[in-house]
């Protein structure tokens, strides 16, 4: 391939994918917001139905077809002679004023007279068939015998009104008026129905589209660095269950292999990004988001549990005092843990089944973190020495102001974007609001990325979850040299004799 086609071709994916990310978009938003589409389709349809419904008056037509003849005069024999008949030109003559004169003013009143009413409740018409002398009269009114009655007056009374304008005529009906039995105007009020059904379609698909439009939140893993200035540490995939007639375990955790290959491959490789990011002397890290429901404490616990298979001797942090729930998320019960370091501001238990270690923060009060910056670090300084990793789970920073405490008090902050979820100029607010307080934001978690038509097309496929690294395609290889070892373990420091601590001492 020479150049010139390789630069095409690159040209070319950009285009292809931001088309891509359009009809997810579309698709997505359609998924989310389906039902306002129903919801608008339903009231225009309803509307118009009610509005065609209540405003339809049934009509009735009586018809008669009949042809009209002129008198005309001649002398025999010095004797005048009257006769009926027609000629081309009296048929267009005939054509041109029939109607005129069936509408007017004078016919009207004729039978008004004729019928003893006040006004004529029916409207008249006549239709001439071209070049002849047949015309085709009718009435449409509201009562069917009533239009019958003002038709049969109207055949009556048109010679004796007509002479004024074309002379004398002569009426002759070639079929005979009948009661209309059944409205001539059909009720169309299902029709409108459907009509404004399928307008109401359009307009909520109009409304999706400018919304997806408008709408500015994190769709590719791209957007990470070019909207929020961040790095990217990893990303996350969406997990979901096959349906099964047996309950299964649907705990989204690294240690449940319902999960899929990918999600686990995924924290893989998201745990050695993260180790990889940190400095030698950085433990303590922070994971919060802007929103709450963007999974922080999936993301977190996960991370933990992770770094935990790996031979890691990991501390989990349940600092959201308001709403905790890693323990939740775990399927433990903090009445079941045997807490072996209890003070008044924490208390530290092992979690035997997950291989890690629960710190709970004690709360004293209810609206306000309890503890300030400066205690939030005598705390984390005190079982620094005993852990590899400490992991925070905190509030969502654009919700309350914990997480700001918290940041003061910890090495590095990981900030946990839902996709596609919350509006980018809200994850700049939460990121600003970290960085104020001189935290530093060690990169960004894209979770619950999705694949497939919805997706944007995430790198590599596994099954049907889908991920990619992108640019941090290390593969199934972390020859990182972290010197994971799986000895034996040992109680943290502050709960240990000091003789076996100086034991422990290097030579």
């Amino acid at each position: 391939m020479n150049q010139t086609e390789t630069k095409m071709n690159n040209r070319e994916r950009p285009d292809s994918n931001e088309v891509k990310i359009y009809l997810s978009d579309l698709w997505n938003g359609v998924k989310k917001l389906w039902w306002v589409c129903l919801l608008i389709s339903a009231i225009l349809g309803a509307s118009m139905f009610i509005k065609a419904y209540s405003s339809y008056v049934p009509m009735y037509t009586s018809s008669v077809t009949l042809t009209v003849t002129t008198q005309k005069s001649s002398s025999v024999n010095s004797i005048s002679v009257y006769s009926f008949y027609y000629d081309a030109s009296t048929a267009a003559q005939l054509e041109t004023t029939f109607p005129i004169i069936l509408r007017s003013n004078l016919l009207q009143d004729a039978i008004c007279e004729d019928m003893g009413i006040d006004y004529v409740p029916a409207s008249l018409n006549a239709t001439a068939v071209s070049g002849t002398n047949m015309f085709t009269m009718t009435a449409t009114g509201r009562e069917p015998q009533m239009t019958y009655d003002v038709l049969l007056s109207a055949i009556e009374k048109f010679p004796s009104v007509a002479k004024y304008a074309v002379g004398n005529i002569r009426l002759e009906l070639i079929s005979s008026p009948q009661v209309p039995e059944a409205p001539s105007n059909s009720s169309d009020y299902m029709d409108k129905a459907v009509t404004g059904a399928l307008i109401g379609l359009i307009i909520g698909v109009i409304i999706i589209l400018v919304y997806m439009v408008m709408r500015r939140t994190i769709k590719t893993k791209d957007d990470i660095k070019k909207e929020l200035n961040v790095e990217l540490l990893g990303s996350v995939p969406e997990v979901h269950f096959k349906k099964r007639t047996k309950q299964v375990d649907e705990s989204v955790l690294f240690t449940n292999n319902k999960t899929g290959t990918s999600f686990k491959e995924s924290l893989r490789v998201l745990r050695n990004l993260f180790a990889n990011a940190l400095k030698k002397n950085e433990k303590v890290v922070m994971v919060t988001s802007t929103a709450p429901g963007e999974g922080k404490t999936t993301v977190s616990t996960n991370l933990a549990l992770a770094l935990a298979d790996y031979g890691k001797k990991v501390l989990i942090v349940d600092a959201d005092l308001r709403h905790p729930s890693v323990l939740g998320l775990l399927g433990e019960n903090e009445e079941n843990i045997d807490f072996f370091a209890v003070t008044p501001q924490y208390k530290i238990g092992e979690l035997e089944r997950f291989d890690v270690s629960y710190m709970s923060l004690i709360k004293q009060n209810k609206d306000k973190l309890f503890l300030d910056v400066e205690e939030l670090k005598e705390i984390f300084n005190t079982v620094r020495d005993d852990y590899d990793y400490i992991i925070v789970d905190t509030p969502p920073c654009g919700l309350v102001s914990d997480s700001s405490y918290v940041a003061q008090a910890v090495d590095a902050v990981v900030y946990v974007v839902l996709q596609d979820t919350v509006r980018i100029s809200k994850i700049r607010d939460g990121i600003e609001s970290l960085l104020s307080t001189d935290a530093k934001v060690l990169g960004c978690i894209l979770n619950g990325v999705k694949s497939g038509l919805s997706g944007y097309g995430y790198g590599y496929g596994y099954g049907r979850y889908g991920y990619g690294y992108g640019k941090y395609g290390y593969g199934y290889g972390y020859g990182y040299g972290y010197g994971y070892g799986y000895g034996e373990k040992k109680k943290p420091s502050f709960m240990r004799p000091k003789a076996e601590e100086k034991k422990e001492q290097p030579q």
